[in-house]
């Protein structure tokens, strides 16, 4: 029994042991997760804090010395700096000055070496050397150590420096310099316009011998830069330290914020060909690239944890000054291994002691390790969640009560750095948002500049004052056809260049001589140009270049090939006198042609002066004639079949027009025929002849053979008119008589037929347009357009009225005259007149909103009205966005070339494009793909009857719904009752306008200013 006892009792304490080695194994893993990350932040950063102290001290003395040098830099006396400058240094044979050698004393003085021309430094210059090397006699010896050196660099190419035991001024070149250093271009105000202080990164300083980053202080004084001040500091001693973190239980690295590393034990030789910077990105190792993503991703400057992988124990803390980051790795499979000696600790214990043993270890052991770890971790918990821990206070001196207690001293500082770095984040936010948009502002610059640099193909040549050539560009010998090496005409006589012209045209011979002439003019700029004959054209500029004493030191000769230019510019003029579908004579050359041929008829007199053979070379006759029923073909087959008409019409006429005789088309399917010197039986026999050859001509249009038909009036000069309007009126006025006669025939202007009502009514018109233009009768109406959705305004449609002459409350609406004025050109003054006055309203009440004008097809014949309606939004202080130009669509597709180009003028202002009349073409949406707009108005023929008429209801949805795929919006007009406004909602329309939401009216209700 006791035996079974005895066994019974090993057996209850030796499953006592293994359960305690198991909750041993599992506890001291859970005190090692969470005391391992701790003791490891805690290491890494009572390292980062012994680093980063020499930054700091190095920083705060960068700041010092440069207000010190500042303050004896206002109290100089300028002729005693001067004076010392004098005695201190002096230029070398190579051209830089130096420390006189009598004066060099590497152990208690600085040595400069600065580059300046033949008569030395300026006065600004000879200032600062004397003063700061006064400075830095006298308080580099203190500074360096603990700093490699103490210095000063100037914008004049120099440096002054005081480096103990080294004569930096002894090992500097003629070419040596400091304008590339980074040093200086940190400092440079348009890099650093806030003139702080900064660290450079690291570099291998040959001179040295040493692994250094410096900081520097830019210097700025008397308004402008003129150097900076800073310490250089060697890292092989914390470099050395990381090296030998490999025979400890991690491994230590340094690493930048940029992701760069500064020292790591295995990768020395790597990151030294890496010039002391060595991409993590370029190593491609996993463990390296977590520890980088883990520290940049934590934004924090301190803190530690697991790797991804779950291999790696990872500390960091920030040092401050050059940003780099302390790292401490430890495996997880050391701190495993120290878990399972913990474990087999307790097994033996728990065999070799007895219970009592056992239970009072576990007591202990409680009362030393579970409870203040578990306070500690309770503390760390709250830390990480963002929260300020009560204290621990252990108040014990064992490991966990030190480290308790810097854990207390971290909590109590870390809560009043979080206040500091919230506003200092906000600050840096600013700041980083300021130089993110300064450095794109930077590119921005350097690609325009580039793109400029790139697009140049002048030839350059540069002379001295005695014709030897300095230089010469490859575009130079390409234009005057040399072959040869620039570089081999450079010290040679300007003449050699020019009789080494190859061959080719005699006059570029010629041209050659021309600009050797010029080279040897006085000191004047000369300019020529000459065509070569082989359709090539030269442009030669010369101008003198004189020094600052304005001695001439030379000449500059530009070359410029000027062939393109000179083509582009003859095109040009076709294209502005060319209608761009047919290729025929546009309005412009038209009436510029009729001008003409009238100041001509002025100035030799009138016709009852001259003999008969003189008066039949006085004589004009002016054909005008139009498409019979034109409007049907673009309607059935749409403005593509009708452009190829209009082509074939103009191709048929012009093929019967003298080349004394000019064809125009002036818009749409309207021609004229000016015929200078013609009677008027050379009238009519061109006349049957343009008849019949339009009818006559074969027309198959989708397999269906049709007939075209044409009616032309004639209007003879001076029988009819002796000025270009109504000699153009006349001619009108016959075209109509011909179509009333019935069409396909011409007709003579004869004035009795010219009164009849309808020709009276457009003459009488014509002129009450004009009245109303030069006494100020027109009239502004305003409806509202409104949001579907929300009801409010969007905007307002701008509608002109005229004021009756005869009865002053009466206003004509403009469908009476409209018409007219399209036909008169009237309604080229209208639209100006409506866009001046609208942005005229839109400025003097900033409150309204966006107003939509109309604008007539006439006026996509007048190129300069984009430009006119910016000018007056300029004018008025108004943004382009709330002015809103409407086109209709039947006029937009009848020159749909002027139309596309008109739009993108216009939208290139800022103003927004309205598609009005939308859904009465043909193909309504296949000419959206070429007109750019931003809204579609559907035509009111389809809204009237919506709720009646399911047709109407399918085309407007669809409308609606391409529109929306294409990004546009729509408007729907005629909205009359409230049932078409629900329906319209329903299909999702944008905006509506219609009798039942608002009426036009003079005062609107979005006029009045608002009350505040």
């Amino acid at each position: 029994m006791i035996h079974r006892l005895s066994l019974s009792i090993w057996g209850l304490f030796l499953g006592l042991v293994v359960l305690l080695s198991v909750l041993g194994y599992v506890a001291l893993s859970a005190v090692a997760d969470r005391v391992v990350p701790l003791v490891m932040r805690q290491a890494v950063e009572l390292r980062a804090q012994a680093v980063e102290g020499l930054f700091i001290q190095a920083g705060q003395s960068a700041q010092h010395l440069q207000q010190d040098l500042l303050t004896r830099l206002r109290a100089a006396d300028t002729e005693a700096a001067l004076s010392r400058f004098d005695e201190l240094f002096a230029r070398g044979p190579d051209g830089l000055w130096r420390l006189r050698p009598a004066k060099v004393d590497t152990v208690n003085a600085p040595t400069l070496y600065l580059h300046h021309g033949r008569d030395g430094p300026d006065e600004s210059t000879r200032v600062r050397a004397a003063v700061s090397y006064d400075l830095l006699r006298e308080r580099g010896p203190a500074l360096v150590p603990p700093f490699f050196s103490a210095y000063m660099d100037f914008v004049e190419d120099g440096l002054m420096v005081y480096a103990r035991g080294v004569d930096w001024a002894s090992g500097a070149t003629a070419d040596a310099s400091n304008a590339d250093y980074p040093t200086m271009r940190g400092a440079d105000p348009q890099r650093n316009s806030e003139r702080r202080i900064f660290w450079t990164p690291v570099y291998f300083d040959e001179q040295a011998k040493a692994w250094m980053v410096s900081v520097i202080q830019p210097l700025d004084w008397r308004g402008r830069w003129v150097g900076t001040v800073g310490h250089d500091l060697s890292i092989e001693t914390l470099i050395d330290a990381v090296a030998a973190s490999r025979d400890q239980v991690g491994v230590q690295l340094i690493l930048s914020a940029e992701g760069d590393l500064i020292s790591h034990p295995d990768l020395r030789e790597r990151i030294a060909a890496a010039s002391g910077q060595l991409q993590i990105a370029s190593l491609k190792d996993p463990l390296l690239e977590q520890v980088h993503h883990m520290v940049s991703n934590a934004q924090a400057d301190r803190g530690a944890g697991l790797s991804a992988d779950g291999t790696q124990w990872i500390a960091w803390s920030r040092i401050r000054g050059p940003h780099w980051y302390q790292i401490y790795l430890m495996p997880q499979s050391r701190v495993d291994g120290l878990v399972m000696w913990g474990m087999l600790g307790l097994c033996g214990i728990g065999l070799l002691g007895l219970m009592p043993v056992l239970w009072s270890m576990r007591r202990r052991v409680n009362t030393l390790v579970v409870r203040p770890l578990q306070r500690l971790t309770e503390a760390v918990d709250t830390l990480g969640q963002g929260q300020t821990p009560t204290p621990v206070a252990l108040g014990t001196d064992d490991e966990l009560g030190r480290l308790a207690r810097a854990f207390d001293g971290m909590v109590s500082e870390l809560a009043q750095k979080r206040a500091m770095a919230a506003a200092h984040a906000q600050a840096l936010q600013t700041e980083v948002d300021e130089r993110r948009q300064y450095m794109v502002s930077l590119e921005e610059e350097r690609a325009r500049l580039f793109a400029l640099l790139g697009a140049m193909k002048l030839g350059i040549l540069f002379v001295t004052a005695e014709n030897q050539v300095t230089y010469c560009n490859p575009a130079f010998l390409k234009i005057w056809r040399i072959e040869g090496d620039e570089a081999s005409f450079v010290g040679r006589p300007a003449c050699d260049i020019f009789q080494a012209v190859g061959h080719g045209p005699p006059s570029l011979a010629a041209l050659a001589r021309h600009a050797q002439e010029a080279l040897t003019a006085p000191g004047l700029s000369s300019r020529y140009e000459m065509d070569l004959g082989d359709g090539q054209t030269l442009l030669l500029t010369s101008h003198p270049v004189h020094d600052s004493d304005k001695r001439l030191i030379g000449r500059l000769c530009i070359h410029e090939d000027v062939t393109r230019e000179r083509k582009t510019a003859a095109q040009l003029i076709y294209l502005a006198e060319r209608d761009a579908l047919t290729g025929l004579y546009n309005r412009r050359r038209f009436e510029d042609e009729l001008l003409r041929f009238f100041r001509e008829f002025d100035r030799h007199g009138q016709p009852d002066r001259l003999d008969r053979r003189d008066q039949h070379d006085r004589q004009g006759a002016l054909l005008f004639f139009d498409l019979d029923e034109f409007k049907a073909i673009n309607d059935t087959f749409g403005h593509r079949i009708g452009d190829s008409v209009l082509v074939r019409v103009g191709s048929d006429v012009q093929a019967l027009v003298r080349q004394t005789e000019t064809l125009c088309r002036l818009g749409g399917d309207e021609f004229a025929v000016l015929m200078p010197h013609a009677s008027v039986e050379d009238a009519q026999r061109l006349a049957e002849r343009i008849v019949r050859a339009i009818s006559q001509g074969p027309l198959c249009i989708d397999g269906q053979n049709l007939r075209l038909t044409t009616s032309l009036g004639i209007a003879l000069a001076p029988q009819h008119a002796d000025n270009a309007q109504d000699l153009v009126a006349h001619a009108d006025a016959a075209m109509y008589q011909a179509k009333h006669l019935g069409k396909n025939c011409w007709s003579v202007y004869r004035p009795d037929h010219h009164a009849s009502q309808e020709t009276i009514t457009r003459l009488a018109w014509n002129e009450r347009i004009s009245r109303a233009l030069e006494r100020n009768l027109l009239r502004l109406h305003y409806q509202g357009v409104y949001d579907a959705a929300t009801g409010e305004l969007a905007h307002l449609e701008v509608l002109v009225r005229m004021r009756d002459e005869a009865d002053a409350t009466r206003l004509i609406g403009p469908m009476q005259f409209i018409g007219y004025a399209e036909k008169s050109g009237k309604i080229l003054e209208i639209d100006r007149w409506v866009a001046r006055e609208s942005i005229a309203l839109l400025g003097a009440l900033p409150h309204l909103p966006a107003l939509a004008i109309n604008i007539s097809a006439r006026s996509f014949d007048d190129p300069s009205l984009p430009a006119y309606i910016a000018a007056q939004l300029q004018a008025a202080g108004v943004a382009p966005q709330r002015l809103l130009v409407e086109l209709t669509e039947t006029s937009a597709v009848s020159d749909l070339r002027d139309a596309e180009r008109f739009i993108d003028t216009l939208r290139r202002t800022g103003c927004q494009v309205c598609l009005d009349d939308f859904g009465t073409g043909f193909a309504s949406f296949a000419y959206l793909k070429h007109l750019k707009v931003d809204v579609l108005k559907i035509d009111g023929l389809f809204i009237r009857n919506l709720t009646r008429e399911h047709d109407n209801q399918v085309f407007v949805r669809a409308i609606i719904d391409v529109a929306r795929g294409l990004g546009r919006r729509t408007v729907a007009e005629f909205v009359e009752s409230q049932e078409i406004l629900d329906m319209l909602k329903t299909l999702g329309v944008d905006m509506v306008q219609g009798y039942h939401l608002d009426q036009p009216q003079a005062e609107h209700p979005a006029l009045a200013t608002p009350t505040l």
